[in-house]
């Protein structure tokens, strides 16, 4: 009998994580789809602007990966009162990166604020 609760038990377990697994990629999937356009865009703005990069480098089948918070700041999970508290732990970030002939760009695009911020690697 606990042989079969324990089953049960892992069975259970296995649902939950499968469903909460494709729930973050339908979500992902959806979230990158539907800004793609603003953060090529934006992207290519700010590449342009910071190393003359035209904005072929930026083609709609860039590489995209979408992140929540931002890596760094100083500020800690329990300091909700901070005011970059929601840029760190909170808003959603899209980084593409695409490729020249001579180097690499990397750009983080924030979709609350809709700005865009290109570096070379």
């Amino acid at each position: 009998m606990r042989g079969l609760v324990i089953i049960l038990a892992l069975l259970a377990t296995g649902k939950v994580a499968t469903l909460n697994w494709l729930h973050r990629t339908a979500a992902d999937d959806i979230i990158v789809d539907a800004y793609r356009p603003r953060a090529l865009e934006a992207c290519g703005r700010d590449a342009r602007r910071a190393f003359g990069l035209d904005a072929a480098a930026w083609s709609p089948d860039t590489p995209i990966r979408l992140d929540i918070g931002r890596r760094g700041g100083g500020v800690y999970l329990w300091q909700v009162d901070h005011p970059t508290w929601s840029q760190i732990f909170r808003n959603p970030y899209l980084h593409l990166t695409a490729t020249t002939a001579s180097f690499k760009i990397y750009c983080d695009y924030d979709v609350v604020h809709g700005t865009a911020a290109a570096s070379k690697l």
